[in-house]
């Protein structure tokens, strides 16, 4: 009924598989990683493997870093009241624990003057919204300096509120900058994304500037004499950048500084020293946490709080000062994860059938309006449209308590950056949204709900237009078919290029084999175990999950297939591989 899922391969950079080659990295190796979008820089390649903390960027290339070091070493001297207003989601969430710890026990702030505000994702909205900058202004005491974190730089208009009212703003983000340039009310803006600002990695998450930021004022105070030279580095804060780095999706391929705080930040996890870590144990698969339990466990985790609550159950967790209450929070967010993923199951459902429509009626879009939605799990459910589908989607929900105003969450295929097809649009049809942003990949947006027909016909034409040079249809990009035997030593090999994510996919191979037996199991009987011989006759044992849909078998013994499929990379380690089946199809 719809588009055949196409099997591609990825390109190979051959600058920097030579240069690889020439580090006497495994051809095998080098191949992997020059078909990711690594820059063509020996640095930057051999760093997927040496990368250290001293190759991270410094942070006084960040335009306004200075002048932002400065009023919040003020600030600390001065023993002013300093609020931290971060995003809602995972990146925010951890910003502010950065932000907590390193005002607090490192740089020696009084926790009396350090105040939490996070916006009600479902009340209040994205960024440094209204209802947000009234609640600093009608706090209990008057606040002096506001930090952002992951938002700040689409929100002039309340930046200017809160100046008005003598209180100065320090935005750190890593969203796009709108057209109108940075706010102009801010004391000071600190994104790598900026035109101006002479930092090499625009890549980064928002925990990242946020973290920059404390490490310049540590390093600046220190040299000034207003801290002691054997004050605390803030490497011990790095486990709380890496959760944020890899829930945030942002680039693992192109930013050297992803790479290596993802690397450190899960050895100090693994540590167990910090009550929130060993409070997780429990729902380990493994001894360890992997890079994988990043993505898959802790991000959903804290991101079911900024999803279907205020956020700040996330921050206690993270914070929490002993394994006693971080255990209590670990059990309300595990019950409030369950919970997303069943609001989330109905909105897939009913996303789908508003999407299959659209796809068969051709178009290179997909713009769905729920209104019994729930805009706090839009993201991820326009996530799993968009893979089913190859199409960038937005899914649509009535704005909590305001029904004339509906708002959007954006994610989008690699050929489409979504925040500037929204911006495009924006310039085009002035008054037809009224707030968005983002980043290539996601964004969100609101718009009134008598417009919806009209911005789902100038989303299509502007996204038609960008991607005329773009085939669109579910794609699986592959690293090549699979040579040779699959031993241990091949997949020890593929677990030293972790830790995988977003633009640096692990990898997935091809083969064709036929299929020896195989037998349904799981709740619904949807998943299959399959036993499959090779053309070399090797036999080995391969999972597929979700293989049949509606009851259906989509292959039978002796059937010979087209199979697409990974290694088990972060499993517990045993003597025998078991593929994971991505996409098998008969082949004749």
């Amino acid at each position: 009924m719809f588009e055949k899922t196409r099997i591609l391969r990825r390109p190979v950079n051959q600058v920097v598989f030579d240069a690889l080659v020439q580090h006497k990295i495994d051809p095998f190796l080098a191949k992997i990683i020059a078909a990711r979008p690594i820059p063509e820089h020996p640095k930057q390649a051999m760093g997927i493997f040496e990368g250290r903390l001293s190759d991270l960027s410094s942070p006084f290339l960040l335009q306004d870093m200075n002048q932002a070091v400065a009023r919040i070493q003020e600030a600390i001297l001065k023993k002013q009241h300093i609020a931290i207003e971060t995003d809602h989601d995972c990146d925010g969430q951890t910003s502010h624990a950065v932000l907590m710890r390193a005002l607090i026990d490192i740089l020696g702030h009084s926790a009396n003057h350090v105040h939490s505000f996070i916006g009600h994702r479902m009340q209040e909205g994205y960024g440094l919204s209204d209802a947000l900058a009234d609640r600093i202004l009608n706090h209990s005491v008057k606040i002096d300096l506001v930090i952002t974190a992951d938002n700040g730089s689409s929100d002039e208009l309340r930046i200017a509120r809160l100046k008005a009212a003598g209180i100065e703003v320090i935005v750190t983000d890593h969203h796009g900058i709108p057209a109108e340039g940075i706010p102009a009310s801010a004391y000071a803006c600190i994104n790598p994304t900026r035109e101006d600002c002479a930092f090499p990695d625009p890549y980064i998450a928002g925990c990242m500037v946020a973290w920059l930021l404390m490490a310049a004022v540590r390093r600046t105070m220190v040299d000034a004499g207003d801290l002691p030279k054997n004050t605390a580095s803030l490497t011990d804060l790095l486990d709380f950048v890496a959760v944020g780095t890899v829930a945030d999706c942002v680039s693992m391929a192109r930013s050297l500084n992803n790479r290596v705080v993802v690397q450190y930040g899960l050895q100090k996890i693994n540590q167990f020293t910090r009550p929130a870590w060993q409070a997780l144990r429990p729902l380990l698969k493994n001894s360890l946490v992997t890079p994988e339990d990043l993505g898959f466990l802790i991000g959903p985790l804290l991101n079911s709080d900024g999803r279907l609550s205020d956020a700040l159950g996330s921050v206690s967790f993270l914070l929490a000062p002993d394994i006693a209450s971080a255990s209590r929070w670990v059990e309300n967010l595990f019950q409030q994860n369950q919970e997303r993923k069943r609001i989330q199951q109905e909105l897939v459902s009913d996303a789908l059938r508003q999407a299959e429509h659209q796809v068969m009626s051709g178009r290179s879009s997909i713009v769905v309006y729920l209104e019994e939605g729930h805009a706090g799990v839009h993201g991820i459910a326009a996530s799993r449209i968009k893979d089913q589908f190859g199409r960038p989607v937005i899914i649509f929900s009535p704005k909590l308590n305001d029904v004339a105003v509906i708002t959007g969450s954006c994610r989008s295929i690699d050929a489409l950056h979504i925040r500037e097809t929204l911006q495009q649009i924006s310039d085009q049809h002035p008054d037809l949204i009224l707030k968005f942003g983002g980043h290539k990949a996601a964004a969100g947006l609101s718009i009134e709900l008598d417009q919806f027909e009209t911005f789902s016909l100038a989303f299509e034409a502007q996204a038609s237009e960008n991607l005329a040079a773009h085939t669109v249809g579910p794609v699986i990009w592959t690293d090549g078919h699979w040579e040779g035997a699959f031993d241990l030593e091949r997949l020890s090999a593929l677990k030293t290029l972790q830790p995988y994510g977003r633009e640096f996919d692990e990898p997935i191979f091809e083969s064709y084999a036929y299929v020896k037996s195989l037998r349904r199991f799981g709740k619904s009987y949807n998943h299959l175990e399959l036993i499959l011989n090779f053309p070399d006759g090797e036999r080995v044992k391969a999972i597929w999950f979700g293989a049949c849909h509606a009851g259906d078998l989509p292959v039978q013994e002796q059937d010979r297939l087209h199979i697409v499929f990974s290694l088990p990379l972060y499993g517990k380690p045993s003597k025998i591989i078991e593929l994971n089946v991505k996409y098998a199809e008969r082949y004749v």
